[in-house]
Order: structure tokens, then C-alpha cells, then sequence
């Protein structure tokens, strides 16, 4: 099973979402669509204004928000509220992801579960349709799991050094 739509019919999808809504088809809104193609599944708005500057393409930040907003609406992404304080967005693909989350760092690392997409996807609910789904497992990573290990043994032999 193909995990990601290719690019041209993410392509051929907002060509005709543009056209069906007589949106203009601008160069700045396709080139912002290619640079989201090339950005990891799930990005900021700061990671593709990096990403545009790179190659010194300016756009305005209002040209691009809009943009994104049109590839939302045109299904091809969504918006995400991993750890409360970014809003992230994700290109939608066949399988549902489920976002580790970092309480300490907030780092997060994306997980494909087949299973779990299968599931959920098999789902049904009383007067509601869904479309897609997304769960974020909210712990500690190894990295900060390490480092309070380290702190927490460091504490406890100074505390036997101050009882000597």
C-alpha cells in the first residue's frame, strides 16, 4: 500500500480545486506547494519561510498563510496541534501517523502504526463520519530520560556527601 499521493496529482488536486473555486492559479502558490512537497510530513510555517528564503524566493508570510490555508481546504493538508503552543501542519496521506510528543523538550517524532490506521480507519460512530484521525502519546524521550537519570543520580550522591 502506497503511503503518499505522488506529486503530480497532489499537483493535478490543487490545479483543479483553483479552478472549481476561480481561485488564480498564481507561481507563488504552486512554488509554495513544491516546497511544502520537499519539507518532512509535518512542518511549521517558520521551517517553509526557511525553505522559500534558502533559494531567495520572497513571498509575503500573508501569500503564504493563504496559500496554506487553500491547500487545506483543497484536502491536500491539515493542521495540527501537537504540543500546544505551534500550530504544525501535515500533507494528508493514506496512513495516519501517531505523533510521540516529548513533555519535557517537546521534541516529536512521527510513528507509522498500519495497525493502528487500520483500526481506526475501520472505526465506525453513531451520526459521525470520519475522515482521518490523529493521536499524540504524550511521554519522555530517551535523550531527556537519560539526562534526569543523570541529574537525579548527581543529586543523590551530594546528598550522601553533605550526611558524611
Amino acid at each position: 500500500m502506497t503511503e503518499q499521493y505522488s506529486n503530480t496529482a497532489i499537483l493535478k488536486k490543487f490545479t483543479d480545486f483553483l479552478e472549481s473555486g476561480s481561485y488564480r492559479k498564481t507561481p507563488e502558490r504552486f512554488t509554495i506547494l513544491e516546497k511544502i512537497l520537499l519539507l518532512p510530513h509535518t512542518f511549521t510555517i517558520e521551517q517553509l519561510n526557511d525553505e522559500m528564503e534558502k533559494e531567495s524566493y520572497h513571498v509575503s508570510r500573508a501569500t503564504v498563510y493563504n496559500t496554506v490555508e487553500l491547500l487545506i481546504a483543497a484536502g491536500i493538508l491539515r493542521k495540527l496541534f501537537l504540543d500546544g503552543v505551534q500550530m504544525k501542519y501535515e500533507r494528508i496521506t493514506k496512513v495516519s501517523y501517531t505523533y510521540l510528543v516529548c513533555s519535557s523538550c517537546g521534541k516529536i517524532k512521527e510513528v507509522k502504526d498500519y495497525d493502528l490506521s487500520a483500526y481506526m480507519n475501520a472505526r465506525t460512530y453513531n451520526a459521525f463520519h470520519s475522515d482521518h484521525f490523529s493521536m499524540c502519546v504524550y511521554g519522555v524521550c530517551n535523550s531527556c530520560a537519560r539526562k534526569q537519570k543523570k541529574r537525579n543520580t548527581v543529586n543523590v550522591k551530594q546528598k550522601i556527601q553533605n550526611r558524611k
